[in-house]
């Protein structure tokens, strides 16, 4: 049967099996119905044929009759005409596309063809501010722009009542989402709240470039009034702002370090708190209880010291640092003898941790990390590391613990294991005979961490101990300190956290695995010198010495005392007897084996893949005079197993709090604190307002034991009461008190 399609406007393209006639010679010639399809092409020959067909009652051939495209495009355009520069082709075109699609909605998913997005986003049903920030990042292309024209009147006259439909109709959509940056002027939208989406691609570097502008000119005080919280695009500005305080050190402030922190994470707000200038540490009393002790080390004493050493570069002779370290020395030699005696489950000595982990392990499955010469403040980066992106989270906060003495490896890490003093008939000067005392478990080393994982695999053991001296080995080996402490360390803790990663990656249940990680001593900060004309009674290794001299640059352990195998002497002050290697100046990196604070004082820490953090409660009140100054009562109740730490209050009710105030506390594991700080001014009362109480509202920022970062709202408990004096408006001033 023949079957034939008119074209009257000439516009379509025809169909590949359709004999096409375009002129009456063609017509005369070949509409003779032999052929099985005609295209009939022009209003003329279109005319001819349906007349022609209709005197021999053969009308019914037409199968189809095109229609002109511009009608049905003025439909589809309405209110809005045609652009004037298409011509008839390009309206076809635009038809064939819309009639593609399947959907109902021609428009919506021609929009989202062209824009790469979802067609819901274009079928919106309730408009938002999420919305509308997206809808202001997608670029539609110049030829489809008539179609989003087309696409605003739609939801305006669907959502005429919704107060965001005016946002929509804005004829500048890239100078509206400049605005909403903060990056232009034109117009106020602060009613829109901050830009609720990452700042688009395309606007990235303007908006970088923007901010750190902005902090160069101000020499970082923009920072200081910045609502940071409310802020479009904070987490970039912190960024920017952690950048530039490096390159500055004298803008860094530690209200400036607590904004940002929340941004940062726990490692690269460390990085900044390092460089402000600590306050110089009391001596250490020979009474101070061991705790006291250990908080002396690593709250007082290290940062102060890794400031001398590592920033600030004080020479050697001028360290104050070195003299606080002598009080630590005199501390130990009165009081290791008696530490000695404790049971180790209760002992301040390292191992110590041993026990807590045998008792993890009747649990979990415990990967146990001894990383050879980790001190305490290596030990807190790498954990830093461990918990970025929540990779890890830290269960309790890092256990601060005395090395077992000599802080040499072959004493310290045979007691770590067997929880025996190096005094033991048993000991070995070697690692692998003391974890033979460790039962449910097998030790590795850094030449066959391949059976770990294999083992790890078939579920062997319940600890996986990986024994590393990776760390000891850089420490022993370079031969520049700066570099050594500011590019290298660095870099070989992380590779401790991926090999740690790595283990996990390949245990079956690694949700309910523990990851432990703990050191047999730390290192002298700095190069040293070489001591000079070391006694020839004495057997030098390293900082210390077997035997006994009277030689007053030493200090003696008796064996008996101080739990050891044999007597030995060690150099009192930060000088080293003997080296593997030695700097291009003679100097000396990576020794100990004394007792200065940080060979001794080493952690203890817990991590987990899966841990809950419970919800920290803040409570604010206060009472006072308007327009005068007065306290304010802070109550935290920290529910978590970990301290609360680089503490900042917002609270949007008072000048004082909006941008921010630090607490210079440190809330405890499960400990609830009340804490009174000053407010400049107490707000005045609302004309209107019937009752002397404002409700407050804000958030508390802190991070768990200086890893993730979390916040809490203001309880809705949270008010303060206003003693306000008012005029009650009779002539005389008669006043009323609330």
């Amino acid at each position: 049967m023949n079957k034939i399609i008119l074209d009257p406007t000439g516009l379509y393209q025809p169909l590949t099996d359709y004999l096409v006639i375009t002129n009456e010679v063609e017509w005369l010639e070949s509409f003779t119905l032999e052929s099985s399809a005609y295209w009939i092409k022009g209003k003329r020959l279109c005319d001819w044929t349906k007349e022609w067909l209709r005197v021999r009652n053969k009308a019914d051939l037409i199968i189809e009759i095109k229609q002109h495209p511009r009608p049905k495009l003025e439909a589809i355009f309405a209110p809005f005409s045609i652009p004037n520069n298409w011509d008839n082709q390009h309206i076809l075109k635009i038809i064939t596309q819309l009639e593609s699609y399947a959907s109902n909605h021609r428009v919506e998913s021609l929009l989202a063809k062209k824009t790469n997005t979802e067609e819901n986003f274009w079928l919106i049903d309730n408009l938002s501010v999420e919305h509308l920030a997206q809808w202001l990042g997608i670029e539609v292309p110049e030829d489809y722009q008539i179609f989003e024209d087309v696409w605003k009147y739609k939801i305006s006259q669907n959502h005429d009542n919704d107060n965001l439909i005016s946002y929509y109709q804005t004829e500048n959509k890239q100078q509206f989402l400049i605005n909403w940056l903060d990056l232009g002027s034109d117009f106020n939208i602060n009613i829109l709240g901050k830009y609720p989406l990452n700042i688009p691609d395309v606007y990235l570097k303007e908006f970088s470039d923007f901010w750190r502008q902005k902090i160069y000119q101000t020499d970082a005080k923009i920072l200081d009034e910045l609502l940071l919280n409310q802020q479009t695009g904070n987490k970039i500005i912190a960024s920017i702002a952690y950048d530039i305080l490096l390159d500055k050190p004298i803008w860094i402030t530690p209200e400036r370090i607590n904004k940002i922190s929340f941004y940062l994470g726990g490692q690269k707000t460390s990085k900044l708190q390092q460089k402000l200038p600590p306050i110089q540490p009391l001596p250490l009393s020979t009474n101070a209880s061991p705790q006291d002790a250990l908080e002396w080390v690593t709250e007082s004493y290290l940062p102060f010291r890794r400031w001398e050493t590592t920033i600030n570069h004080t020479p050697k002779e001028k360290q104050i640092s070195q003299q606080l370290a002598d009080n630590f020395v005199n501390w130990m030699l009165k009081n290791y003898p008696e530490l000695k005696m404790d049971n180790v489950d209760k002992s301040f000595l390292n191992y110590n941790g041993t026990s807590q982990l045998l008792k993890l392990a009747q649990e979990s499955i415990v990967i146990w990390v001894v990383v050879d010469g980790l001190g305490w403040l290596d030990h807190q980066e790498l954990v830093t590391i461990l918990t970025q992106n929540n990779q890890l989270l830290l269960e309790t906060d890092i256990t601060p613990r005395f090395s077992i003495l000599p802080t040499k490896t072959e004493y310290a890490k045979w007691s770590i294991y067997s929880q025996l003093l190096p005094q033991h008939p048993s000991w070995k000067p070697n690692a692998k005979s003391g974890f033979s005392m460790v039962k449910s478990g097998n030790r590795y080393t850094d030449q066959n961490k391949h059976e770990l994982i294999q083992d790890l695999k078939e579920n062997k053991y319940q600890i996986y101990c990986w024994d590393t001296d990776q760390l000891d080995e850089l420490y022993h080996q370079e031969k520049d300190w700066k570099t050594l402490y500011q590019v290298e360390r660095i870099s070989r803790l992380e590779g401790i956290a991926r090999n740690i990663q790595h283990f996990l990656d390949h245990c079956p249940n690694s949700k309910k695995l523990k990851v432990v990680i703990s050191s047999d001593h730390g290192q002298i900060m700095k190069d040293v010198q070489k001591l000079s004309n070391c006694p020839e009674e004495l057997e030098s290794k390293g900082r210390m010495a077997i035997g006994k001299t009277d030689d007053s640059r030493f200090v003696f352990l008796d064996a008996r005392r101080f739990g050891l195998p044999h007597d030995i002497s060690i150099v009192r002050n930060s000088d080293c007897i003997s080296a593997f290697n030695y700097t291009k100046d003679k100097q000396i990196i990576g020794s100990h084996g004394g007792l200065f604070p940080e060979e001794v004082v080493v952690g203890f820490s817990v991590l987990s893949q899966s841990l809950q953090r419970y919800p920290v409660i803040v409570t604010c009140r206060g009472e006072g005079k308007a327009k005068q100054p007065g306290e304010l009562t802070i109550t935290i109740h920290n529910h978590n197993s970990v301290s609360l730490t680089n503490l900042c209050l917002y609270i949007d009710q008072l000048n004082d709090f909006k941008t921010g105030k630090m607490l210079d506390i440190t809330i405890k594991p499960n400990d609830q604190v009340t804490h009174e700080i000053s407010i400049s001014e107490y707000p005045e009362l609302a004309p209107n307002k019937n009752e002397n109480k404002i409700e407050l509202s804000g958030q508390l920022t802190f991070s768990f034991s200086n890893t993730d970062s979390s916040q809490s709202n203001l309880d809705s408990q949270s008010y303060i009461i206003i003693k306000q004096i008012f005029s009650s408006g009779i002539q005389g001033g008669l006043d009323d008190f609330l």
